[in-house]
């Protein structure tokens, strides 16, 4: 094959790969006449097929757009005329165009060298432009200005130096990585982009093996993905990718195989689009949902909470006034109050839970006594108008999610259910048994075997197919500007995806709607998990415990409760009095320490100070604050308040236990 026909060819699969971007692409010359198109360029402005013409004018463009309105009222020729003047001047330029359905697309033009012609990039942005109102901010602009860069090319026929010249240069204004692997995994080709996100240059990477630049946490899914395109498959992934000197990126990557006529693999594409701006705006926007879920939580808690102290308040003043109370009357006083004080304890921590950010903590759930205990804030937030039922099978199976993020799924899907009802209905969750069998057509994507189903079926208005097909993509929504972010869902399918299981959405407009969701079961109960526990008991070891605590109330409970238990206590009222007591008395087993008090030395610098001088000295601490320590502190070092007898027992035992094993 000569020289001529292989560029030739490369700059016609090089224009084929265009066609795979989300973004509209056109390129004009110096005369104002088309040169090349993709797909993409004529969908986004709903052109007709008879304008996609090589040669054909600029101006056919123009006129077509003023004759259907695009350019607002005027005169046809002189709002064409304005168009072709400001054209031939061969400027940069971005702007917003607002089309007449409303939709919004990015238009983003720059020169050929020597305005030779100029290449211009059309993007919808319709969905980021709405997110930026919601958020009353405007998204910085997602992509820098790139300067456009010519390298010197071998002399070739006339005829083709410039059309080599001009696929390059529409390669390096696309903003998007464009890059050609070989099958030998070595780079051929690659774009402006991929040199400025790598920090090299094309002579350091043209010729060299792409997983040279993989980072070692993305290495296995990248063997994997390569692997899967050298047999012949199209492979889509997102990865997070490190930058010498600069913040990571969050990307997603195409890989597309190139075969030859005889159906051999010759490489691959590799398509790399930055979306660490949308990533950002999502975590926004999910923060901002779940403040806002949070908000309507607290009015329906707040009645609770007042219930409850009306139920301790009660109890103790019933057992202060009435010197006449045998002994059955006063237990049965103090039971009531501890259970009300420990529900209100539940309440806080869901609500702590709920609002904080946190990495998922996959734990052994029962999922039908998480939503029994879920439905009381989910009724509060519901309203008077929605009914909510529950529908549990007992004896289920247990399955290995984040608590946190089921009870956020849970909440969106109600919240999404109870705004499909306006004037009231039925909410019905239900949970059941699912055997996935070799057969099904149903969860397609998910091995067989036994899973736990939870549904959540409402009387609302329904889906149309269209909505049921696109009701996972982020930023989609059918509610009105202002009034949905829709992220919704597509959180929803994120954490069940990630959990291992599957969601499915039955639907028909008028006939309400059901979403299921199914996650894979364990072996392991909840209940299981708490007798691997060590149990409560009391062996008179007499181990000598320093309590550092700043407020008398729980100094004196948890003093009484370690004395009980058979511990030697000895107190101090902040770590500044702690560690005075540590300089004279080396033999302390375990230090049990408050986190927020006054003085020069907190809990977590005096347990720092501990683990360093008193290696053989254990650390406990005590806090209401959890969210602030636990980047910093275990689990096992941690005893969150309020907190019970039994509780603590645990706690010390693990870390005393610990010092022997």
């Amino acid at each position: 094959m000569s020289t001529e026909a292989i560029l030739g060819n490369h700059s016609a699969l090089t224009l084929d790969v265009l066609n795979y971007l989300d973004q509209g692409i056109s390129v004009f010359d110096e005369n104002l006449r088309l040169l090349a198109w993709n797909r993409r360029m004529f969908e986004l402005l709903e052109l007709p097929e008879a304008l996609a013409q090589h040669g054909l004018p600029l101006e056919v463009f123009f006129r077509f757009n003023a004759e259907r309105g695009e350019y607002g009222e005027g005169n046809i020729d002189e709002l064409v005329a304005e168009r072709i003047v400001l054209a031939k001047t061969f400027a940069s330029h971005v702007f917003d165009r607002v089309r007449p359905d409303g939709s919004v697309i990015e238009v983003r033009g720059n020169p050929l060298p020597n305005n030779s012609g100029f290449v211009t990039t059309y993007t919808d942005v319709t969905h980021q432009r709405m997110v930026e109102l919601e958020l009353e901010r405007r998204v910085e602009q997602r992509t820098e200005e790139y300067r456009l860069e010519s390298e010197a090319h071998r002399k070739t026929a006339e005829a083709l130096r410039k059309s080599e010249l001009w696929i390059r240069q529409i390669a390096d204004a696309v903003p998007a990585l464009i890059a050609y692997v070989d099958k030998n995994n070595h780079y051929q080709f690659i774009n402006q982009m991929h040199q400025e996100w790598f920090g090299l240059n094309r002579s350091q990477l043209i010729g060299t093996s792409i997983f040279d630049l993989v980072e070692t946490r993305n290495l296995e899914q990248f063997h994997k993905d390569i692997d899967a395109v050298q047999q012949g498959q199209e492979v889509q992934t997102e990865y997070v990718l490190g930058r010498k000197g600069r913040s990571p990126l969050d990307v997603s990557i195409s890989f597309i195989p190139h075969f030859d006529e005889q159906e051999q693999m010759l490489g691959y594409f590799f398509l790399g689009q930055d979306l660490t701006e949308y990533k950002q705006t999502q975590r926004e926007l999910i923060e901002s949902q779940k403040m806002q879920a949070l908000g309507r939580l607290t009015g329906g808690m707040a009645h609770d909470f007042n219930n409850l102290l009306t139920v301790i308040l009660g109890n103790l003043n019933f057992l202060e006034e009435d010197e006449e109370l045998d002994l059955e009357e006063m237990r049965e006083a103090v039971q009531c109050s501890l259970q009300a004080a420990q529900r209100g304890s539940e309440l806080i921590q869901r609500m702590l839970t709920f609002s904080r950010r946190q990495a998922l903590k996959p734990t052994a759930t029962d999922v039908g006594e998480l939503v029994d205990d879920f439905s009381v804030l989910l009724q509060r937030t519901l309203g008077e108008t929605i009914h909510l039922q529950k529908q549990l099978a007992e004896n289920l199976a247990p399955v290995l999610v984040d608590k946190n993020q089921l009870e956020t799924s849970l909440l969106n899907l109600a919240l999404n259910a109870r705004d499909s009802m306006p004037r009231g209905g039925r909410l019905i969750i239900r949970t059941e048994r699912y055997q996935k069998l070799a057969n099904s057509n149903a969860f397609n994507d998910l091995p067989i075997g036994e899973y736990l189903m939870l549904s959540v079926r409402d009387e609302g208005e329904g889906m149309s197919r269209e909505t049921i097909s696109r009701a996972f993509e982020p930023f989609y929504t059918t509610k009105p500007a202002g009034l949905g972010t829709g992220l919704g869902l597509s959180m929803v399918y994120g954490f069940v995806k990630q959990s291992g299981g599957g969601i499915e959405i039955h639907s028909k407009l008028g006939e309400g709607t059901t979403i299921r969701l199914i996650f894979p079961v364990v072996d392991e109960t909840p209940i299981q998990q708490q007798n691997r526990l060590l149990r409560l008991k009391q062996d008179g070891r007499q181990a000598q415990v320093l309590l550092v605590e700043d407020d008398v109330g729980v100094r004196q409970f948890v003093q009484r409760t370690l004395q009980k238990m058979g511990y030697a206590v000895d107190l101090a009222e902040n770590g500044d009095f702690a560690w005075e007591k540590l300089l004279h008395n080396r033999h302390y087993a375990l230090v049990l320490t408050d986190i927020i008090m006054p003085g020069s030395i907190s809990g977590l610098e005096l347990y720092s100070r501990i683990r360093h001088d008193y290696p053989e000295t254990k650390v406990l601490c005590m806090t209401g604050y959890s969210e602030q320590v636990e980047s910093t502190l275990s689990e096992q070092h941690l005893l969150r308040k309020p907190f019970m007898r039994n509780q603590l027992a645990h706690k010390l035992q693990a870390l005393l236990k610990a010092e022997h094993a």
